[in-house]
């Protein structure tokens, strides 16, 4: 039954990462998810969702390392009876073949041994390999960072990667835990995330030892990386705790919302991140929330919870977290600035002052969207209701997707008749483009609507159907020929 389990995985693995593995001219930023997401929200790109198979797409990145590995984990584990079956990604296996083939690598990890951290995975690790935890001391936090970057000085442009995200290499976050992992390929930023290893490192030799007369973590770090990047045309900022202000960012990033803010969030105890969600839901901003019930002590949960409602989800997982650290702001207003905040930053005052920490926003409505279908799905899992404020681009059929609405005659050269079965006393018609531009919109009483799109290209558009209070009713295709 073993064997059965291992090949069924590796062949979902393989058809998964043989899709998601494509970096191309404009595609550079990768997202994966680790719990199921809702790709019927779903815009421009399906959601990648690795099942139990996380561990095996950090091997299939080491796999392509030609030059050098540079870690950067919190915590590294390997032996546990978690995994299914026993099926342990053998993540310290691929390392140690990098390394024998000739990749030259470095690993910094938090203090080893500790009670949050034992990182036991490392005594599978080659000997030769130089390993630096961090300093302990009442002037230190904790090395909380979760980044790898592969061939960050190859010359060639398609070769360095950066692997980042909220998950740390140990078997309750692959297996059951609710976590984000990004991957961006783009030698600028693998040159930033190197120039901040290096700092902990207290050296730059590829593959050498470490260095403690120079080496500098937590407080001790200076502001010295770059923060500003370009990705496939989009801005992409970077950050480091503790040198970098990263919650001044946080609360920024919040306070630029137009019409939306969803937030998801292991440890919340920072009250600024608190004050001002309260002041953008005063604003009239759409809020919603996830918090771990390790949250749940905290006064932010307490404040939160009484001003949200139903709106602020509490995730009580019996033998597993929402592990999450992520902002999505305006994931549906093509008109704003759609962005995610992300990392291992949690809302905490140890990770503003003490921790290492590593902290991205991607300015991207794709990137928006892709985290706003993994929200989506787990506010739903845990009871929560929102308003539909996405134009989902995954509807399957060119009808509708509600028996309250039939168009007809669909498809045609562009007029068309929506008969609402039960229409309000007024109902808001609008209608997009496949690219998430409003082309028509318009507010009608009666039950029966005639639309004239022919003026607009052949192909597909969207309608979406809002009742009087703005509660969402229906959508479907609209096909022009």
């Amino acid at each position: 039954m073993k064997k059965v389990f291992i090949v069924i995985s590796f062949i979902l693995y393989s058809c998964l990462f043989s899709n998601a593995q494509i970096f191309g001219p404009n595609h550079h930023i990768i997202c994966y998810f680790t719990r199921p997401v809702d790709t019927t929200v779903a815009r421009s790109e399906k959601a990648i969702s690795l099942i139990r198979t996380s561990g095996d797409t950090v091997i299939a990145y080491i796999n392509r390392a030609k030059y050098t590995l540079d870690i950067a984990m919190y915590d590294f584990v390997e032996d546990s009876n978690w995994f299914e079956h026993g099926n342990i990604p053998d993540i310290a296996g691929a390392i140690n073949r990098a390394y024998a083939r000739g990749v030259k690598t470095r690993w910094v990890c938090n203090q080893i041994d500790s009670v949050y951290s034992p990182n036991t995975g490392l005594d599978s690790i080659n000997k030769a390999i130089p390993v630096l935890p961090s300093p302990t001391g009442g002037n230190y936090g904790i090395m909380h960072n979760k980044f790898m970057v592969i061939d960050g000085r190859s010359s060639n442009p398609n070769d360095p990667i950066v692997w980042t995200g909220c998950m740390n290499w140990e078997p309750g976050q692959i297996d059951k835990d609710a976590n984000n992992l990004l991957v961006f390929q783009d030698s600028a930023f693998a040159h930033c995330y190197l120039t901040e290893f290096n700092q902990m490192w207290g050296d730059t030799v590829e593959g050498g030892k470490y260095n403690l007369a120079n080496s500098k973590f937590g407080r001790y770090k200076k502001d010295i990386t770059p923060h500003h990047f370009v990705i496939d045309g989009h801005k992409v900022e970077s950050y480091f705790s503790p040198t970098d202000t990263t919650n001044y960012h946080i609360v920024s990033t919040m306070a630029a919302a137009k019409t939306e803010i969803d937030f998801g969030v292991f440890e919340f105890s920072y009250t600024a991140d608190a004050t001002e969600i309260s002041t953008m839901i005063k604003k009239g901003i759409y809020v919603a929330g996830i918090m771990d019930q390790y949250s749940l002590s905290y006064a932010p949960f307490g404040t939160l919870s009484s001003e949200m409602g139903s709106m602020l989800q509490l995730y009580a997982g019996s033998d597993s977290l929402f592990h999450n650290k992520y902002v999505i702001v305006d994931p549906c207003n093509m008109q704003a600035d759609p962005m995610v905040l992300t990392g291992s930053h949690n809302w905490t005052n140890e990770a503003e002052v003490y921790n290492d920490e590593n902290t991205v926003i991607i300015h991207d409505s794709t990137v928006a969207n892709l985290f706003y279908q993994a929200f989506h799905r787990e506010f739903y899992s845990l009871g929560g209701q929102m308003t539909q404020h996405c134009i989902p681009l995954a509807v399957n059929e060119i009808h509708n997707d509600n028996g309250d609405v039939e168009v007809f005659p669909n498809p045609n050269n562009g007029v068309f008749t929506l008969s609402l079965q039960s229409a309000s006393t007024k109902t808001r018609v609008e209608i997009y483009n496949m690219i998430g531009q409003k082309i028509y919109g318009a507010c009608t009483t009666s039950n029966t609507m005639h639309l004239d799109l022919s003026k607009n290209p052949a192909g597909i558009y969207l309608y979406r159907i809002l009742a009087e209070n703005g509660q969402f009713v229906s959508t479907g295709k609209l096909v022009i020929q």
